[in-house]
């Protein structure tokens, strides 16, 4: 597994109010049913959590996400399960999902932090079956995300992998399109990547710069969690604006 590049998080850190401002430029590239899906499914976390409109809810914001592809299962793995198996592994945790709603990545301590990706959140993200493809970081923890969002960020290779694992210089080949970024299909391993990540965020959304913040619960930065992925959205994506360089 790779370290950690400390030089992406310390310069997306420096520059919080820059790439800040560019989170509603990435708003606007999504759009449409990505981001209207998205909204609907955290009000009705808020206002009936694991309904049956909840789950309906996410699994229409994982579609719009580009996690389900038309095409037959031997042609492409980008696609979900069939609702009924996805709709029962998550109600599956119902109990557990509920326990946990009060838990918050801002707040919760180091050793607590431990002790539910030990347990609660190990067993949750190895029970579900959200995708066809083995790619459990990114299905797992963007499904918890919906249900969690105070406490799981949503985790894309795209984006979060790419800002966490590879220096800004494995961003692009010389067409300036973006590398592909290998993966290991183990699920211990990728649930490694899942612990460490969480445990990132934890530390970068410590930062006072978060303090004042303003959820926006009609627009893409519904939660903490949920800016600081923006956040990384737009590095990714505006690598060369911050300061004038090239």
């Amino acid at each position: 597994m790779r370290n950690i590049v400390i030089e992406n998080v310390n310069e997306l850190e420096n520059n919080l109010q820059y790439y800040y401002n560019l989170t509603h430029k990435i708003e606007k590239d999504f759009g449409g049913p990505s981001i209207y899906f998205h909204i609907e499914s955290i009000k009705e976390l808020k206002s009936n959590l694991l309904s049956n409109r909840h789950i309906e809810m996410i699994y229409a914001t994982l579609a719009s996400w580009g996690m389900h592809r038309l095409g037959p299962p031997d042609e492409t793995k980008t696609k979900l399960t069939d609702f009924t198996e996805f709709n029962n592994s998550i109600l599956a945790f119902r109990e557990v999902f509920n326990c946990l709603q009060s838990l918050d990545l801002r707040t919760i301590s180091d050793d607590d932090l431990e002790h539910v990706l030990c347990k609660e959140l190990k067993n949750i993200f190895y029970g579900l079956k959200v995708s066809i493809s083995d790619s459990f970081l990114v299905a797992n923890s963007k499904t918890m995300h919906h249900i969690l969002p105070n406490l799981i960020p949503p985790i894309d290779r795209q984006y979060t992998v790419r800002f966490f694992y590879y220096m800004k210089s494995e961003f692009y080949n010389r067409n300036h399109k973006f590398k592909g970024i290998p993966f290991l299909s183990s699920i211990d391993d990728q649930y490694l990547y899942f612990c460490k990540i969480l445990k990132n965020y934890k530390k970068i959304i410590a930062n006072n710069f978060f303090t004042n913040i303003p959820i926006e619960v009609n627009s893409f930065n519904t939660s903490i969690l949920k800016v600081l992925d923006n956040l990384i959205m737009a590095f990714i994506k505006y690598p060369s604006m911050v300061n004038g360089t090239t």
